[in-house]
C-alpha cells in the first residue's frame, strides 16, 4: 500500500465511509449486515461468553469489496404491466438470503445484421426493485381487519386461520347467494403464468366471475376492434429499421418503452423522419423531426383532414383499398345499411355484403378469401336496385359516401377543429402518400378519450388508403401482446375423460368439437374460432365485463347522470341504451343486475386506486361486500379498505414467467431467489385456498353446489381436480412453469429449465392464444415481426363483418348517433363546463403504481403528486411552480402540488397516472372527480364482430375529457 492510500485510509472511517453512500444502499446495507454482533454457541447449543463484536474485515476496502461477493445470481424480471415494453431480463445477486442489487443483462441476439439488437434492456423501475422489496410498505404477514375498513387496525393472524375463514365465508356465499357473487377483479400484474393458472382452475371448479379489465382500464382499443374486429397486432420493435416515416400519434415512448426508445432514435439516424403529433411538446417531441400539435379528444379531425388531402390530389393506394378494405361495399341510401342478400332474395343472409364489379353489376363480397378472383369492385359510384320485394333503392359506395363526409375536413376546416396549421396537415398527408412504409409508435391512449373510437377509426383510415399495412415496417397497430397458448390446455387437464361426459365440463372448458366444426363449414377463419371461443367465456360467466361490473355494481352509473347536459350529440339518456342493450343480450353482466356482489379477491389488482370516480365504489359496492380479500405483496389504497390482507410474493420470490408483446418477442422468467416472511406464491396461496374449501365442505358436510346455469356440481374432489391428483402441488410453482411451457406450441422445443436458465427465450410462431393470434403473421429467423401479413399477403379474411378492414359500421346505436364513418366529436364537457382539459399519461417513474411511493424514485421528481400546467394558465390563477392548488370540478375536489411548464398547451392540465390516494392531502386520490361517462356507442352489439369477446368490445371507462379548473391555495 502506497503513502496516500494509507493516508486516505486514516482519514475515512468507516461509519464516514458508509453514511456518504460511496457503496450505495446495497454496500451499505451488507456493510451493517456484518457489524451487527455475534453471539458463540457451545456444543449444547447454549450461548456461552460474552458475544463476539470483533468486525469481520480488515478496515473500510474489505467493506467495499462485499458489494462484489454474493452466494448466487439467479435471472428474473419484474412481472409488471410495462405492457409496451415487456419485459426485461436481470441478473439478481444473493447474500445471505437477502436479494441486494440487480443488473441488466446484455445477451439479447440481434435478428439480423440490418437491425440494431435489443441491448440494453431495463430501465430506473427494475434496477431498484432490490430495495423496493425491502421497503416499508411490504406485507409480511396474513392480516385480518379488526377496526372500520379503511381504519388501519389489523390483526396478524395464521395462514390456516385465515384459509379456513375465507373458505367458511365463500361455501356460505356459494350455497346461499350463489357461485357467481364471488368476484375476482383480475388486474394489470397477471401473468399468465403460474398466478394465471392457479386462478382459473380455481374460478372454473368454482364457477366464480372473474373482471376483464382491459377495456375498463383503457386498454380496449375499441376504434381498432371495431375496423379491425380484433385488437392484438403489432411489429417487432426491429421492424421500424425499414420504415421512412414513423409517427409518434398519441403516445409518448420516451416515458412508457423506455428499454424500445432507442430503435426510434436508430430508424432516424437511418433515415426515417419521426414526426410526433401531440397536445404537450412531450420528452418523445424531443427527438423528433417534425412536432404536430393537436388539441386534446381532436385526432379524429386532424386524421380526417389527412384523409381529404390523400383523396383530393389522389395519393392513395387504389389496388390495396378495393382487395382489404370495405370502401367498395354498397350501402343502401334509404336505409344507411349495407345492400345484404336477405335485401335482394327471400331467404337470403343477413351477413353477405355486395359490391358493383364493372362486368357482372352487383355480386357477392367473397368471404373465404381476400382474393378478387376477376373481380374488379368500383370504389366509386351509385346505381338503382330491385329488392326482394319490388321496390328499387339506390346503393353506393362507401368509398362515394367517405369523399361526402371529407368535404367537411379540408385542412382549413379541420384547423379550426383540432388547432393544427392547414400547412402542417397537408405536409404530413403528403409524407404519408409519398412514403415507402409509414409506420406508427402504438399506445393505449386513445380509447381513455370519450370518442377515442372515432380517434382511433380515423388514423387506421389514413394508413388503409395508402395501403401501409402487411409490408416491413409499415401499419398503424393495435395492441402489443404474444404470449404462449398453454392455458387453455393446462385448464382442461384437470378433468378426466369420465369428467368429459358430464355437459358441464364440456361447457366450462371451452367449445365443442360440434361448434369448432360448424365454425370451420361456416367458412371462419382459425383466428375467428379462436374469438368465438374466448366469448364463449364470457357468455359462461367465467369472466364478465369489468367496466360493466363496476358502471352497474359499483355505482359509476352514477357519475354519468349528467352526461346529456355534457355531451351534445348524445339522443337519449345513457340508462335507457344500457338496458336496451341488456335486454337485446348486445353486452351482459356477470352477476345480473339486482344480484349483489357478495365476495371481492383483488389479484394483481388496485382497484380503489385505478378506477374513476373511485369514491362511488365505497358508497355503492362496498356496502354490499361481505367480504374483501387483497392479495398483493404492499399495502396499496385497495388493501388498505379490504377485510383480509394476504401477502404475495414479490418477483424475486417465486419460480414464474410472463407474457410478453410482438415488440419484443421473448418469453421472460423469473427463477425463485429468497424468501420473505411469510409472503407465498400466488400459486400456492390458491393452491391452500382451495384446499381449504374441499377440507371445509367435508368437515361441514357438503358435498355439492348448484352453479349459475342451475347445473349441480360436486365440492368433494375439488382439491384433488385442481392440483391434477396431487400431480401439482402448493409449492410446485416451477413445475406448473415447465408443464405450460411444455404444453405451448409456440416456443419450439424449450424446456423450463433452459429458460430459467437464460431467463429469456424467443418465441418461435404465434401461436393459437386469444391474444396472439390477431397479429396475423409468422415468425421467422432472421426476420422482423411484420404483423397482418397473413391478410395482405396471404388473403386470409379479416374477423369483421364485411371480412375486411371495415369503416362503415351500420349496427343501429352507430347509425342513431352519426358514427357509421369516421367522424370528429368535440369532446365532452365531462365534470361540468369548466376552461381547463385535465388529460394524463403513463408516468415515467412507476408501472402503474408499484413504485409510485418508491423512496428512490420519488427523489428523482417532486416527491409527491404533481399536475404539470401551461405557463400562461398559471399566470392567469396567480399560481408559481411548486405551489399547491385545489383542483375542483361538479363532482369533487382534490389538492395537488403545480409543476409549471412552457410545454403543455394552454387549455390542458396533466397529471401522470397510479399516484395512491393516500399520497394525497386527506387521501383523496385525483381519480375522484373523473367521472368516465359510458359511451353509449360502446354498448353495441348483434353484429359479427361488434359483439364482446375477452379484452375487446366491451363497454371502457375514459379519464382524458375531464373538465377542472384551479384554484391558488
Amino acid at each position: 500500500m502506497g503513502a496516500r492510500e494509507r493516508e486516505l485510509g486514516r482519514r475515512i472511517s468507516r461509519r464516514t465511509f458508509i453514511a456518504a453512500g460511496a457503496v450505495g444502499l446495497a454496500g451499505a446495507t451488507l456493510g451493517l449486515h456484518h457489524l451487527r454482533r455475534r453471539t458463540v454457541f457451545g456444543p449444547d447449543g447454549e450461548p456461552i461468553g460474552a458475544p463476539d463484536v470483533s468486525p469481520h474485515y480488515g478496515d473500510w476496502r474489505d467493506v467495499y469489496l462485499e458489494r462484489w461477493r454474493w452466494d448466487k445470481v439467479v435471472r428474473s424480471s419484474h412481472f409488471v404491466n410495462c405492457w409496451y415494453q415487456a419485459h426485461c431480463c436481470w441478473n439478481v445477486y444473493v447474500k445471505d438470503g437477502m436479494v441486494w442489487r440487480e443488473e441488466q443483462v446484455a445477451d439479447y441476439p440481434q435478428t439480423n445484421p440490418d437491425v440494431p439488437d435489443p441491448n440494453p434492456r431495463g430501465c430506473q423501475k427494475g434496477c431498484c426493485f432490490s430495495e423496493r422489496m425491502y421497503d416499508p410498505s411490504r406485507v409480511r404477514y396474513p392480516l385480518r381487519r379488526v377496526g372500520e375498513r379503511g381504519s388501519g387496525r389489523w390483526q396478524r393472524i395464521s395462514w390456516d386461520e385465515a384459509l379456513s375463514d375465507l373458505a367458511d365465508r365463500m361455501l356460505d356465499t356459494i350455497t346461499r347467494e350463489g357461485s357467481d357473487r364471488i368476484i375476482w377483479d383480475v388486474g394489470p400484474l397477471y401473468t399468465e403464468g403460474t398466478m394465471t393458472a392457479a386462478h382459473q382452475r380455481h374460478v372454473t371448479l368454482l364457477d366464480s366471475t372473474s373482471l376483464d379489465m382491459n377495456t375498463e382500464i383503457g386498454d380496449g382499443h375499441r376504434g381498432v376492434a371495431e375496423t379491425f374486429g380484433k385488437i392484438t397486432f403489432e411489429r417487432s420493435a426491429d421492424d421500424y429499421m425499414y420504415s421512412d416515416l414513423i409517427l409518434i400519434w398519441g403516445s409518448n415512448p420516451l416515458y412508457t418503452q423506455i428499454p424500445n426508445a432507442h430503435y426510434l432514435t436508430e430508424a432516424r439516424y437511418k433515415g426515417a423522419r419521426v414526426v410526433t403529433i401531440a397536445p404537450d411538446y412531450n420528452a418523445s417531441s424531443v427527438h423528433c423531426d417534425f412536432f404536430v400539435p393537436v388539441r386534446p379528444g381532436c385526432d379524429a379531425a386532424l386524421a380526417l383532414a389527412i384523409a381529404s388531402v390523400l383523396v383530393e390530389e389522389e395519393r392513395i393506394d387504389r389496388s390495396f383499398i378495393a382487395e382489404q378494405t370495405d370502401l367498395p361495399l354498397l350501402v343502401r341510401d334509404d336505409t344507411r345499411r349495407f345492400l345484404r342478400s336477405c335485401d335482394l332474395e327471400s331467404g337470403g343472409s343477413d351477413e353477405q355484403l355486395h359490391f358493383f364489379d364493372e362486368e357482372r353489376g352487383i355480386v357477392p363480397v367473397p368471404k373465404r378469401s381476400l382474393r378478387l378472383k376477376g373481380l374488379t369492385p368500383q370504389l366509386e359510384g351509385e346505381w338503382d336496385v330491385r329488392l326482394a320485394g319490388g321496390e328499387q333503392v339506390r346503393v353506393r359506395t362507401v368509398f362515394s359516401l367517405l369523399r361526402e363526409r371529407l368535404v367537411d375536413y379540408t385542412p382549413e376546416r379541420a384547423s379550426l377543429l383540432c388547432g393544427t396549421p392547414a400547412p402542417a396537415i397537408r405536409r404530413l398527408a403528403r409524407w404519408l402518400g409519398s412514403s415507402r412504409a409509414a409506420a406508427m409508435v402504438t399506445s393505449s391512449n386513445m380509447d381513455k378519450y370519450y370518442h377515442g373510437n372515432l380517434m382511433e377509426r380515423s388514423q387506421a383510415l389514413v394508413f388503409a388508403l395508402t395501403g401501409n399495412f402487411g409490408k416491413k415496417g409499415s401499419g398503424f397497430v393495435g395492441f402489443p401482446w404474444l404470449d404462449h397458448d398453454a392455458t387453455e390446455s393446462f385448464i382442461r387437464s384437470m378433468f378426466s375423460a369420465t369428467d368429459m361426459m358430464n355437459k358441464t365440463a364440456l361447457r366450462i372448458i371451452g367449445k365443442t368439437v360440434l361448434d369448432t366444426a360448424r365454425w370451420k363449414l361456416a367458412g371462419y377463419t382459425d383466428e375467428m374460432i379462436v374469438y368465438e371461443g374466448t366469448r364463449s367465456v364470457l357468455a359462461d360467466g367465467r369472466m364478465t365485463s369489468g367496466a360493466l361490473f363496476w358502471y352497474i355494481h359499483g355505482g359509476l352509473l352514477a357519475a354519468s347522470e349528467r352526461l346529456e347536459e355534457w355531451d351534445p350529440y348524445l339522443k337519449r339518456p345513457v340508462r335507457e341504451v344500457l338496458q336496451e342493450s341488456l335486454d337485446k343480450g348486445w353486452q351482459e353482466v356477470w352477476p345480473r343486475p339486482g344480484n349483489d356482489p357478495k365476495m371481492l379477491f383483488v389479484l394483481g389488482s388496485n382497484p380503489l386506486r385505478r378506477i374513476r370516480s373511485y369514491p362511488l365504489l365505497l358508497e355503492h359496492l362496498w356496502p354490499k361486500l361481505d367480504t374483501v380479500v387483497t392479495l398483493d405483496w404492499r399495502m396499496t389504497s385497495t388493501t388498505l379498505h379490504s377485510d383480509y390482507v394476504l401477502p404475495a410474493a414479490a418477483w424475486y420470490e417465486h419460480d414464474e414467467h410472463k407474457w410478453s408483446t410482438t415488440l419484443m418477442p421473448y418469453i421472460h422468467s423469473g427463477e425463485k431467489a429468497t424468501s420473505y416472511y411469510e409472503a407465498k406464491s400466488d400459486w400456492e396461496i390458491i393452491s391452500r385456498l382451495t384446499e381449504a374449501i374441499d377440507r371445509r365442505a367435508r368437515e361441514l358436510g357438503i358435498d355439492h353446489y348448484v352453479d349459475r346455469r342451475g347445473d349441480r356440481r360436486p365440492l368433494d374432489n375439488l382439491y384433488e381436480k385442481f392440483s391434477s391428483s396431487g400431480e401439482f402441488g402448493h409449492t410446485d410453482d416451477a413445475k406448473v412453469c415447465s408443464a405450460l411451457i411444455d404444453a405451448a406450441t409456440n416456443l419450439g422445443d424449450l424446456t423450463w429449465d433452459e429458460l430459467k436458465k437464460q431467463g429469456f427465450a424467443p418465441f418461435t410462431r404465434i401461436g393459437g392464444s386469444a391474444g396472439s393470434i390477431g397479429n396475423a403473421t409468422e415468425i421467422e429467423p432472421g426476420k422482423t415481426i411484420t404483423p397482418l401479413t397473413r391478410h395482405v399477403v396471404d388473403k386470409m379474411p379479416y374477423p369483421t363483418l364485411s371480412r375486411r378492414i371495415q369503416f362503415y359500421l351500420d349496427q343501429e346505436l352507430y347509425l342513431e348517433m352519426g358514427e357509421e364513418l369516421p367522424v370528429h366529436k368535440e369532446p365532452p364537457k365531462s365534470g361540468g363546463d369548466y376552461p381547463l382539459t385535465l388529460t394524463g399519461g403513463h408516468t415515467r417513474w412507476s408501472i402503474h403504481a408499484n413504485w409510485r411511493d418508491d423512496k428512490l424514485l420519488l427523489q428523482q421528481q417532486r416527491g409527491e403528486p404533481v399536475m404539470y400546467i401551461s405557463t400562461r394558465d398559471a399566470e392567469a390563477r396567480g399560481v408559481r411552480d411548486g405551489a399547491h392548488v385545489r383542483v375542483f370540478n361538479d363532482l369533487d375536489a382534490f389538492e395537488i402540488m403545480v409543476k409549471v411548464s412552457p410545454s403543455v398547451r394552454q387549455g390542458q392540465v396533466i397529471i401522470y397516472h397510479a399516484w395512491e390516494n393516500f399520497q394525497f392531502k386527506n387521501g383523496k386520490g385525483f381519480q375522484n372527480l373523473i367521472p368516465s361517462p359510458l359511451n353509449p356507442v360502446e354498448l353495441a352489439g348483434g353484429q359479427f364482430h361488434l359483439r364482446p369477446m375477452v379484452i375487446a368490445l366491451q363497454p371502457g371507462h375514459t379519464d382524458r375529457d375531464t373538465r377542472v379548473e384551479v384554484a391558488a391555495l
